[in-house]
């Protein structure tokens, strides 16, 4: 009987985690990575400002934001397709979120 209870245990405890894990947002996932021109070209300054607004209020809930210029669009690139999903933000918010990333992002 103990067996079966731990093993229950222990199942649910897998089947919790695979279900809490955040999965890599399909838009950013399935989005190659812009350079800075092809962003800055693609989105007028206010969907821009829009993303930087998204950025502030929802990332610096968990944790201390970073200079968008610390790192290069691709190193944004991969940081966004574990946090948009924990973010919990729409495939449209998290498209501005990583637009503007790119847009003030240091060279590559």
């Amino acid at each position: 009987m103990r067996k079966l209870t731990v093993s229950a245990f222990l199942a649910s405890a897998v089947l919790f985690l695979a279900y809490c894990t955040p999965k890599a947002g399909k838009t950013v996932a399935a989005t190659p990575v812009e350079t800075k021109e092809q962003i800055v070209a693609r989105y007028p300054p206010d969907q821009l400002e829009k993303g930087h607004t998204l950025f502030t209020g929802n990332c610096a809930k968990c944790h201390k934001l970073k200079d968008p210029g610390s790192r290069t669009p691709a190193e944004w690139d991969k940081v966004l397709q574990r946090m948009i999903p924990k973010a919990k933000l729409s495939p449209d918010d998290g498209a501005l979120v990583r637009a503007y990333l790119i847009a003030n992002s240091k060279q590559g």
